[in-house]
């Protein structure tokens, strides 16, 4: 029987969606199954969907002709997965042959304590090519105690394991994907409470960066969570910490040990980002930081160029 569900929820893809879902279909584990939803793409993306659903009868594709918005469609997808396991697949990134064998096997090997699992990961670019391996061997995720893995996981700012392979009964039981800039971690967060997450020793995942991305785009790109959002009043830091303490008080955990997971918060994530805190509220009543130090910049190469006017030397060309 069928164990894992890829969920690849795609809007307008289809400049890697092709190489993303040729890595799933790859797996050296055939027996996958692949769910793939469309949130009315205007692009290509329809048509690479139905030609690989045409030709591989593991593909389940689903379009919506209204775009929802990311977070509906990374819950929808999960929504439509019906076996043990789950993986999100997201349309820009690469899992290698091995990705589905190395890590099943650890989770089997973890037993029903360990909820989640990921092979390694190295870091592509927009054009495939690998910049950085991330030292994700000993993260300390397997920890006895859910605020020992809290904290480490938030230490390492290490998302990239949400799109490893997830008990569905684990998964089913947190909120799922939360309204906020850092969905992933909040997520992470109610998973390592739910139970431990084992690593697989393959480099099996390639994650892919971009300047398209959200996480590069910040509370900019606020309209793919929900379009029509204002991304400035949305304090995005701010929200994605006070979710992080809700997920903590939905878990199962013990009162004593919710106790002891909140207080990590603090010191592994909240406090070292006040800054990012900061800049919320400075949106939010129109004081952007960034847009200062622009003028500030601006003001320093105009004068640079008028001493290099006056001296005879060749100034630097702005556009």
């Amino acid at each position: 029987m069928t164990r894992l569900t890829f969920g690849i929820p795609v809007y307008n893809g289809e400049r890697y969606l092709g190489a993303a879902l040729g890595s799933v279909q790859a797996q050296n584990e055939s027996d996958i199954r692949i769910v793939i939803s469309d949130n009315g793409s205007t692009d290509g993306t329809e048509e690479i969907c139905r030609a690989a659903a045409e030709a591989d009868d593991r593909i389940e594709y689903h379009r919506y002709e209204e775009n929802r918005g990311g977070i509906w469609n990374y819950q929808n997808v999960m929504a439509l997965c019906e076996t043990e396991l789950f993986s999100w697949m997201a349309a820009d990134d690469i899992k290698l042959p091995d990705f589905t064998r190395a890590s099943i096997a650890v989770l089997d090997d973890g037993g029903p304590e360990t909820v989640f699992a990921c092979p390694r990961t190295r870091i592509i670019n927009g054009e495939g090519v690998i910049y950085e391996d991330l030292d994700d061997a000993e993260m300390g995720l397997d920890a006895a105690t859910a605020h020992e893995r809290v904290r480490n996981m938030l230490r390492a700012q290490a998302s990239h394991p949400m799109y490893g392979v997830i008990r569905m009964s684990a998964l089913r039981k947190t909120r799922g994907i939360r309204s906020v800039l850092g969905d992933d971690m909040v997520l992470l967060v109610e998973l390592l409470c739910a139970g431990r997450m084992a690593t697989a020793p393959e480099q099996a995942f390639l994650q892919r960066r971009h300047d398209a991305q959200v996480s590069v785009q910040g509370s900019t790109a606020s309209a793919w969570f929900a379009p029509g959002q204002r991304g400035d009043r949305s304090f995005a830091e701010t929200r994605t910490n006070i979710e992080m303490y809700r997920g903590v008080a939905h878990s199962e955990l013990p009162f004593a040990e919710k106790l002891r997971t909140w207080s990590t918060l603090g010191p592994s994530w909240v406090f070292p980002r006040w800054r990012a805190m900061a800049r919320d509220v400075a949106n939010a009543v129109g004081m952007n930081p960034g847009a200062g130090r622009l003028r500030a910049q601006q003001v320093a190469q105009a004068a640079a160029a008028r001493r290099a006017g006056d001296s005879g030397l060749p100034g630097d060309r702005t556009s």
